[in-house]
């Protein structure tokens, strides 16, 4: 029996030592891992603070620098693109009056609609149908209808009645005017 106890003790301290010794390298993996880091972090702060400590040294120029060119040559390229900016502006300025004067006509002409609809209304509608250029048939007779409101239909006036009587010939009667045709 002692035996036993004694195997099952011995299996029981050789699991405890493996667990432990797995412990203590996971432990060794993860402090080297947060050293390294905090190398890199240290690394980049130390880089930070050299920049910002060591001044900058232009390289030196073969040729001597004509400041004045260069600053010439930069305002033409300035003004160059602002007048670019311009042409665009004064353009899209240009499209909008385009615009607006076209919208300006469309609204006088719905004006002029509106005022020739009303004139319409006032003044009356003569509107004379003509026959069509159809063969004439036999059983229907053709005449130029005239389609007359009221106020136009009145007879004509008595001078042309009289003048066409003095005629004596067939005298049509064009319009409410009174335009005689012979």
């Amino acid at each position: 029996m002692n035996f036993i106890f004694g195997v099952i003790l011995l299996a029981l301290f050789i699991m405890a030592v493996r667990v432990i010794w797995t412990t203590v390298l996971q432990t060794i993996v993860y402090l080297k891992s947060g050293l390294l880091v905090l190398k890199q972090l240290r690394a980049q702060r130390s880089a930070r603070l050299s920049v910002l400590s060591t001044p900058v040294v232009m390289p030196c120029l073969p040729h001597p620098i004509d400041w004045h060119h260069m600053a010439d040559n930069l305002r033409q390229e300035i003004h160059q693109r602002n007048t670019g900016f311009c042409r665009e502006a004064h353009r899209l300025d240009a499209q909008l009056q385009v615009t607006l004067k076209t919208i300006e006509l469309f609204k006088a002409d719905i004006q002029l609609t509106k005022l020739e609809q009303e004139l319409l209304k006032i003044k009356p509608a003569v509107i004379l149908q003509e026959p069509e250029a159809v063969k004439k048939r036999r059983r229907s007779k053709s005449q130029s209808a005239v389609v007359v409101e009221d106020i136009t239909a009145k007879t004509p006036a008595p001078v042309q009645q009289l003048r066409a009587a003095l005629k004596g010939s067939k005298v049509l009667v064009d319009s409410p005017t009174g335009n005689v045709r012979h």
